[in-house]
């Protein structure tokens, strides 16, 4: 147990640390999706902030694991983070930390690249307005969440949580892989190009494991046909709007 335990220690702070190496230009001769970006030195002053913040909840996430592991594995583990008052709350620190180095890959690397932000040219100013795009998702899903789910079903207090919250345990096991990805690939000398589309499936591996075990939460409680209705109001009507927002604006 004690090597497995050095073992993820070490995992997250490899991660961490050469993510750290973002802001250097790949050895690559035309880079179009990150050229801009490797430019400003203000950048590698965010990165550097970025690290430093994920190092100082490197003990948090240590304690985390186990937990966010169960959660992977099966629907069981939402409900048990939400019934251990410390675990969740650690679980919630964790996630809002952990969407800092969130934004800087997404700004790095143009995860989301909506031509509203292209005028933004300060780095502060582009992490704000990427910052305030994922809190208005997250508020148009919390008040979908309160709709549907207050009115329509009688959930318990805990599979309520585990619902509304779940999502917040695959995305910190997600953090931790997309870093962990990038500093691979990174040291591979991978083109921007390929470290968008690894994150990218990443993260849409993340978000559809969350929604089968949200999907398994609420069969117990409604048949299949309405647990696919209540997933496409509570998950896929928030995703397809940030989806349009990149497409239209």
């Amino acid at each position: 147990m004690a090597k497995n335990g050095e073992g993820r220690r070490r995992f997250i702070i490899f991660a961490v640390v050469n993510f750290g190496t973002l802001h250097l230009p790949v050895s690559q001769p035309a880079a179009p999706i990150g050229a801009a970006w490797v430019d400003v030195p203000e950048h590698a002053w965010i990165l550097i902030g970025s690290a430093l913040l994920v190092l100082f909840i490197i003990p948090e996430l240590y304690k985390l694991m186990p937990a966010m592991v169960g959660c992977l594995l099966r629907s069981r583990g939402n409900l048990e983070v939400e019934h251990s008052i410390s675990t969740a709350r650690s679980r919630n620190v964790c996630a809002r930390l952990l969407a800092v180095p969130f934004l800087v890959a997404i700004d790095r690397y143009c995860l989301y690249d909506a031509d509203f932000l292209a005028g933004w040219g300060e780095p502060w100013l582009r992490l704000g307005e990427l910052a305030a795009v994922v809190v208005a998702v997250l508020i148009f899903r919390l008040i979908l969440h309160a709709l549907l789910l207050g009115r329509r079903l009688r959930l318990d207090a805990e599979s309520n949580k585990a619902i509304t919250r779940g999502i917040l345990n695959y995305f910190i096991s997600f953090a931790i892989l997309m870093m962990l990805s990038i500093s691979i690939l990174y040291m591979f000398k991978a083109s921007d190009e390929a470290i968008r589309l690894v994150i990218s499936g990443e993260l849409a591996v993340f978000w559809l494991l969350s929604v089968v075990r949200e999907g398994q939460i609420l069969q117990q409680k409604c048949g299949v046909f309405a647990t696919f209705l209540y997933l496409c109001g509570l998950e896929l009507l928030p995703a397809g709007a940030l989806i349009a927002s990149a497409l239209i604006f």
